[in-house]
């Protein structure tokens, strides 16, 4: 970030270095300054003695304060240009330097002003090599009609989320997500534009540091573990008309009024958290609190600690501190993916259901407590029973009632409110406002099978509108891997082709229906033998035994 060119002062001298003048800027105010200035007139006096800041700035330090210099001749002499070091413009400097993202800063024609060390290390570029002034388009092989800054600049909007391929002066080839931001002067023009990129190296490093800020903020407060403190949601957020969504919502008000322990159950994705706040704040508790907690997400060595809370001298560094458990007294306790707990804490979270008291860990103190657990789970309960991964007594506690969530591929007839819903509530996603959908697009919505249901389909709808052109979508924009698993045009072809598919007879199509299971099955798994085995729940061996009856290797 190069330093501002204004200056509180310039002195005139003469080639022997005797004062001949001072001038000050109107906004350079300190009379102290001033009058000592004016006294250096006529008099040598050794303001270079200093140590050089760059190859144009040098500091000296006179009157108890620091200033910088800039020296240039001038006939029969020289000018000494001289300012308050900035000492702001130095901390945002190292501010920005400081970020783990890739910062760039644009002027309104595009001129670079300041590229942060992150964005230099991603780019190749030395800490030494000039770029201020240099237009974006000198230094980046890029299409000046998809990039990011460009865009921003020329719409004069934010533009976010947008995937990015490009090479930069150096010759290195870049695949980033970007975000661009305009900035405007008090008068409304436009002063530039302030792009954040992040390729995959920027991001794992992200990750890794969120991680161990979030083990940071789990081990001191236990409060700020529970993932939402309050609700966000009520059932009118629940987006769909089909049959079997309507059946579960319609159960869950039911069962929302009277004081039950209610456990959804759901695949990873369908909303059940959603469901979960819908119900606390259509029940009698809805003034109370409720905590979430994400069973997965605890450490198992801090997860007692963090639900029945400590006293002080319990171990090492504990204070008096309550528990989720606690915290949630009188409100809705939410326990999302219960069956994550191990079967020791799943006995001692029965204890406290069945007798209604708790104790904290180090205490002999019986604490009451009157909640009433809301629990999730994303596979089928009774399994989990069998299978020996939820116990019994603790299932029976939790599943007075059984509200189960449709997955998205079994309410497709929702997809289009979904979709709309999302465009809606995201209008900064895509750079101009979405007027048309064309039924490409539509066509490989309906032909995916969303493994990841509706956080899924709100996955792909965000990179779609940040890659949209001109505001229409089709059937282009999507993640490469999404459309090499969604093939609606290949679906369309045997549908045209199947008039004479009962003729083959029962034998025919089941090896047929067979072969479609199988092969879709290993495509979604990467062609990962053992992981499709195991999702079929067969050996390896035997689902060898497909592959090679079926030729599913050989299929492009």
């Amino acid at each position: 970030m190069a330093v501002s060119a204004m200056y509180d002062m310039a002195f005139i001298l003469d080639g022997d270095g005797t004062v001949q003048s001072v001038t000050f800027d109107p906004e350079f105010t300190d009379e102290r300054i001033r009058g000592l200035c004016r006294k250096l007139v006529g008099s040598r006096p050794e303001l270079e003695k200093a140590v050089p800041v760059d190859h144009v700035h040098h500091r000296i330090t006179v009157w108890d304060r620091i200033f910088e210099y800039r020296r240039f001749a001038i006939p029969g002499g020289y000018c000494l240009l001289v300012r308050r070091e900035p000492v702001t413009e130095k901390l945002m400097e190292a501010a920005l330097d400081l970020s783990q993202d890739a910062i760039q800063l644009y002027g309104a024609e595009s001129q670079i002003q300041f590229f942060n060390r992150a964005c230099r290390k991603m780019l190749d570029i030395p800490p030494a090599d000039p770029l201020r002034n240099q237009k974006l388009l000198d230094i980046f092989d890029v299409d000046d009609g998809y990039s990011t800054t460009l865009t921003a600049l020329r719409s004069q909007n934010s533009v976010a989320n947008r995937y990015d391929q490009y090479k930069s002066i150096t010759g290195k080839e870049l695949l980033t997500v970007n975000d661009s931001t305009p900035v405007f002067r008090e008068d409304g023009s436009l002063l530039g534009a302030v792009t954040v990129e992040r390729n995959m190296e920027i991001v794992r490093q992200k990750m890794q540091e969120l991680r161990r800020i979030q083990d940071i903020l789990a081990s001191h407060e236990t409060k700020r573990f529970a993932e939402h403190p309050g609700t966000r949601y009520s059932f009118d957020d629940i987006i769909g008309s089909s049959s079997a969504l309507q059946s579960a919502v319609h159960l869950a008000k039911q069962m929302a009024l009277k004081n039950i322990n209610i456990l959804i159950q759901g695949e990873t994705g369908s909303g059940k958290e959603l469901f979960a706040q819908g119900i606390h704040g259509y029940s009698s508790r809805k003034k109370e609190k409720f905590v979430a907690v994400n069973c997965a997400a605890f450490p198992e060595t801090l997860v007692e600690s963090m639900l029945f809370g400590t006293v002080k001298g319990a171990f090492t560094g504990s204070t008096d501190k309550a528990g989720l458990i606690e915290e949630a007294n009188h409100g809705t306790l939410f326990l999302d993916e219960v069956n994550s707990m191990s079967m020791p804490m799943q006995a001692k979270l029965l204890r406290v259901l069945q007798e209604g008291t708790l104790q904290r860990i180090g205490s002999t103190r019986d604490i009451p407590v009157d909640i009433r657990v809301l629990s999730s789970c994303n596979e089928d309960a009774f399994k989990l029973v069998e299978n020996g991964k939820l116990r019994r007594d603790l299932f029976y506690r939790l599943g007075a009632v059984i509200v189960e969530i449709p997955p998205l591929r079994e309410r497709m007839s929702d997809i289009r409110k979904l979709t709309e819903s999302f465009i809606r509530t995201h209008p900064d996603l895509p750079v101009e406002p979405i007027r048309e959908i064309r039924p490409s697009f539509w066509e490989r919505l309906r032909h995916h099978d969303w493994p990841g249901n509706v956080r899924e389909l709100f996955h792909i709808l965000s990179y779609s509108l940040s890659v949209c052109k001109d505001g229409v979508l089709d059937g282009s924009h999507f993640p490469d891997y999404f459309l090499r698993r969604s093939e609606p045009e290949k679906t369309a072809q045997v549908a045209e082709e199947s008039s004479g598919f009962f003729d083959r007879g029962l034998v025919k199509m089941v090896r047929e229906y067979e072969r479609q299971l199988l092969r879709q099955a290993y495509l979604l798994c990467g062609r990962n033998a053992t992981r499709t085995a195991a999702m079929l729940q067969i050996s390896r061996q035997n689902f060898q035994y497909y592959v090679k009856k079926y030729h599913l290797n050989q299929e492009e």
